[in-house]
């Protein structure tokens, strides 16, 4: 039987899993807002990248948040939007083309997870921020599952975080995450880069038995 404290731990955990699945989706799925560039400048946020060795310099910190804004809003489009970037879909990084059998896999697998796309979403459902936010999800539910005393319904969250990282993001985050960090000409992109292949990295590690999906340590 699992005692209080480990209950206490695990939940936590899951939760702290969670936070950083959004994080890396905040960052990722969409250009940055002021409200959301407030966020990033915080503590919190500087001690998790600490973590993990990361950090963003300090122009990020000291610019005004109008400058830092109109800066990643360029680069956002120069690495994500425009030719000759890195494109943040499952389905083009894995098979050359937009919408092929991931992202009808993907799709399946939200709907069995009663995870809705936001209302008037108009992007693909294999993009890497819909991805993380839905492991953010399933993290929250394991927490959630756990908070309330639901060990069996923890450990299905558990599998299922296992399963759709060994079918997709193991699959290709970590390459992605390494062309971002290459091309990137902001601290902050290069920064969160970083996060998102330690990050994927650890969990491949936890979930999936290792890092066989990459090809290689990050520059």
């Amino acid at each position: 039987m699992t005692t209080t404290p480990q209950i206490k731990d695990k939940t936590e955990y899951a939760y702290a899993k969670s936070n950083i699945y959004q994080l890396l989706s905040t960052a990722f799925a969409k250009e940055l807002t002021h409200e959301s560039i407030e966020i990033f400048r915080g503590n919190d946020i500087a001690e998790t990248l600490e973590n993990f060795g990361e950090g963003f310099d300090t122009e990020f910190y000291k610019c005004t948040t109008e400058n830092v804004l109109k800066e990643l809003s360029d680069e956002y489009a120069a690495l994500f939007i425009l030719p000759g970037g890195v494109n943040p879909t499952e389905s083009v990084a894995r098979a050359g083309l937009y919408m092929q059998v991931y992202a009808a896999q993907v799709l399946r697998f939200y709907h069995q997870c009663g995870f809705s796309l936001s209302d008037g979403f108009k992007g693909f459902p294999d993009h890497i921020g819909i991805e993380l936010e839905f492991m953010s999800q399933l993290s929250k539910n394991e927490a959630v599952a756990y908070e309330n005393g639901a060990e069996d319904e923890a450990k299905k969250w558990i599998e299922l975080q296992k399963k759709f990282l060994e079918e997709h993001l193991a699959q290709w985050a970590m390459g992605f995450a390494k062309n971002v960090a290459a091309y990137a000409a902001q601290s902050f992109y290069r920064g969160m880069a970083h996060l998102l292949y330690a990050f994927i990295s650890a969990e491949a590690k936890e979930f999936v038995g290792g890092k066989e999906h990459d090809d290689g340590e990050m520059a």
